[in-house]
């Protein structure tokens, strides 16, 4: 029974509070003050009355600039151009140290002597496969043929023929002889004074890059990397010199040793070629036996097998030769990046402009893709909106005229017309932007410079 009265009395309490608080709201209340309300009612009114006008900030930029930045980086060694300077397309601007790069020049060179040294061998060697090929084919041919001439039995016209063939064989084995004679002569006098001229040149090069970076690697006093890479120069020139000295020894040692084998290999087959001309007249005089027939039949047998073996080899030194020659076009692909890359160790202008701004130092580090140089062409002047968002962008277009004020010079009426319009959008406070170029009708009179706050309305009535 207690609760219940408690609860009852509970509900007339709130009544009371919200009767209350009622009476004190109609009555009571001092009345609200909506003076604040007034400038809100003023500018939606204004905007009301402004709608037809879209007004943007923007800044003062030239007709066109650029970042510059090395795509490789390292030490600058020379800065060709100061801040205020006119320069034209492809003038260099900066340079690197390419100490590194024209060392790697050097060695893709000489890497380009041996690969091409290289195809010659493999070159001789398929010479030297092909001529035992032929050997092996005419060992086959003349098998076959003893094998033939055994079973028929000899005519006079076949006993003539295989005498004519002696006398041929012979007469070939004099002709391969005189030719290895010819292959194994000293070499002449036009190609020694060649490798000779090379090594003189190779000799002046070294002592050269000896006298200039030998007092840098003595110099115990001298930069780490300073020693490091004289000592590298003089590597590289006493390898050159040193690649010289073996290219004129080759040259005075007359034929090579795959040529020299070439030649020597013919004269062989020539006499061997001899021989079965003379075994095939004896067989052809004598008649054959059947152990003649097996044995010559073998002989056929194996005949073949020299021509497949043969024909591996050719195949293996064409191979070897074309290896050869993708290593040549490998070096010659290695020496271009190398000299690309001796290119890219000096900045030039892209276009002809005026150097904005140089942010680096002689002796800095330049960072792969870090801007080291500001060019701009200020012939023309122009202005970038920042802060024209959506809802306006679509109520302006191309060529509308704009009206420009400029902070810096208060009182100036300017005017110019729209020439870009951004099809990407930017963020900027939150907000969602499109830059919006312009150009000014005339050359302002005015010294501008580049970031100048301006103020630009268009009426897109």
């Amino acid at each position: 029974m207690n609760w219940k009265r408690l609860g009852i009395g509970f509900i007339i309490i709130v009544l009371l509070a919200a009767g209350g608080y009622w009476v004190y709201t109609q009555f009571l209340a001092p009345p609200a003050d909506n003076s604040q309300n007034g400038p809100a009612e003023d500018q939606i009114a204004a905007e009301e009355i402004d709608l037809n006008i879209v007004s943007a900030e923007g800044q003062i930029i030239p007709l066109s600039d650029a970042l510059l930045s090395f795509q490789l980086g390292g030490e600058i060694r020379e800065i060709l151009v100061a801040e205020g300077d006119e320069v034209t397309a492809g003038q260099p601007l900066i340079q690197l140290d390419t100490t590194d790069q024209e060392l790697a020049v050097k060695q893709a060179e000489a890497a380009i002597v041996q690969a091409e040294a290289n195809v010659k061998s493999a070159e001789a060697s398929v010479q030297a496969a092909q001529a035992g090929l032929l050997a092996a084919q005419a060992e086959l041919v003349s098998a076959q043929a003893q094998y033939d001439q055994l079973k028929v039995g000899a005519t006079p016209e076949q006993i003539a023929a295989a005498e004519s063939n002696v006398a041929v064989a012979e007469a070939g084995v004099t002709q391969a002889a005189g030719q290895l004679g010819v292959v194994v002569e000293a070499a002449n006098s036009a190609a020694v004074k060649a490798a000779q001229a090379r090594l003189a040149a190779a000799q002046a090069e070294y002592d050269s890059t000896l006298k200039a970076n030998q007092p840098v690697v003595q110099n115990e006093d001298a930069d780490a990397v300073a020693r490091e890479q004289a000592q590298l120069a003089i590597n590289a020139a006493q390898a050159n010199l040193q690649a010289a000295q073996a290219a004129l020894d080759d040259v005075l040692s007359g034929a090579s040793v795959d040529e020299r084998n070439a030649a020597s290999g013919a004269v062989s087959v020539a006499q061997r070629q001899a021989e079965a001309a003379r075994a095939n007249l004896d067989l052809t005089l004598a008649g054959a036996r059947e152990e003649q027939l097996t044995v010559a039949l073998a002989q056929v047998s194996q005949a073949e097998n020299g021509v497949a073996e043969a024909e591996l080899r050719v195949a293996a030194a064409e191979t070897a030769v074309a290896q050869a020659q993708a290593a040549v076009a490998e070096a010659k692909a290695g020496l271009a990046a190398a000299q690309s890359a001796v290119a890219k160790q000096t900045l030039k202008a892209p276009f002809a402009a005026t150097v904005a701004a140089i942010p680096v130092k002689v002796g800095e580090i330049a960072s792969p893709g870090i801007p080291v140089l500001t060019l701009a062409d200020f012939s023309e002047w122009q202005i970038e909106t920042t802060d024209l968002t959506e809802l306006s962008v679509v109520t302006i277009g191309r060529d509308q005229p704009v009206e420009i004020s400029i902070d810096a010079f208060p009182g100036e009426s300017l005017t110019g017309r729209i020439v870009d319009i951004a099809s990407v959008a930017d963020e900027v406070r939150g907000d969602v932007t499109y830059v919006t170029t312009i150009v000014f009708d005339e050359a302002p009179d005015l010294p501008l410079r580049w970031g100048m706050t301006a103020f630009v309305t268009v009426d897109t009535e």
